[in-house]
């Protein structure tokens, strides 16, 4: 007689669980790292990233924020030579991209910091974008002027500060 073996169904083990144990912090005798010139201007100001598809008048207003006492001037290139011969210059529009105005050849990206010194922002539009550009203030009685001479040796951070105490207007990017 054969015998037929009824099949057996057995139940999973039970899962052994115990107590969560809480886990013990690490504690680390590390000094911190300290805080330099250059850590803290990028901390205080962070960066500004500037790409082709960004508009000039969003541009100009990250710009002032940033460094409120301060304007982003942008222009076409061959404004250059109108500055030269003491012709008046516009703007280029603020509802352009950069991408759109920018010379054919030259493309990139750009990033401002406080610590970067003035020149190096203007010469960096003019080598990244081909555009001219300037970084300008209003004295306290609202006249504009573009930055030039020593001025554009100081840093975004110190001119923006030196304005600041100098009583230069505030706020006004465009």
């Amino acid at each position: 007689m054969a015998v037929t073996k009824k099949p057996t169904t057995s139940k999973p083990a039970a899962k052994k669980t115990t107590a969560a144990k809480p886990v013990a912090k690490k504690t680390t005798t590390a000094a911190k790292k300290p805080t330099t010139a250059k850590t803290a201007a990028k901390t205080a100001t962070g960066e500004l990233s500037v790409t082709g598809n960004k508009k000039i008048g969003t541009l100009q207003k990250e710009f002032n924020k940033k460094f409120p006492y301060l304007q982003l001037g942008l222009f076409y290139s061959y404004a250059r030579q109108q500055v030269k011969k003491g012709e008046s210059i516009s703007q280029i529009p603020e509802d352009k991209t950069l991408a759109s105005v920018r010379r054919a050849d030259s493309g990139g990206d750009i990033s401002i910091s406080g610590n970067k010194k003035i020149k190096t922002i203007e010469k960096e539009f003019d080598t990244v974008f081909g555009l001219y550009c300037q970084v300008c203030y209003y004295d306290k009685e609202g006249r504009g002027y573009y930055t030039s001479g020593s001025n554009d040796e100081k840093t975004l951070s110190a001119f923006n500060s030196e304005c600041e105490k100098n009583g230069c207007k505030k706020g006004k990017y465009r």
